[in-house]
């Protein structure tokens, strides 16, 4: 995972880039972690740069969205396209969470 972050007011935006698979998951951990530490409101995942992504990693995603809801923040997922995007249909992730187009 290649992770770029900053916060634009009570928005936290994290560019999740090339790879997101079982091997980041502490980082990721950590990543929710400074999104709740920030008191952002809002934390937008741009997955534009995101090209591969396994189960592990949409896992990730559903753990995001329970992160937030127990700490205040609402996760928004923009960008997803290719294989990442056609992951996130096929598991209906439109359901559960806010996918954005980019």
């Amino acid at each position: 995972m290649n992770l770029t972050t900053t916060q634009d007011g009570t928005t936290f935006h994290a560019r999740i880039a090339e790879r997101l698979a079982f091997s980041d998951h502490k980082a990721f951990r950590e990543l929710l972690k400074q999104v709740t530490a920030s008191g952002a409101k809002t934390c937008v995942f741009d997955l534009s740069q995101l090209n591969s992504i396994d189960s592990s990693g949409l896992g990730m995603f559903v753990v995001a969205h329970e992160e937030g809801q127990s700490n205040g923040w609402t996760l928004v997922i923009r960008g997803a396209k290719g294989h990442v995007d056609a992951l996130m249909k096929l598991g209906k992730f439109d359901k559960i969470l806010t996918l954005e187009e980019a």
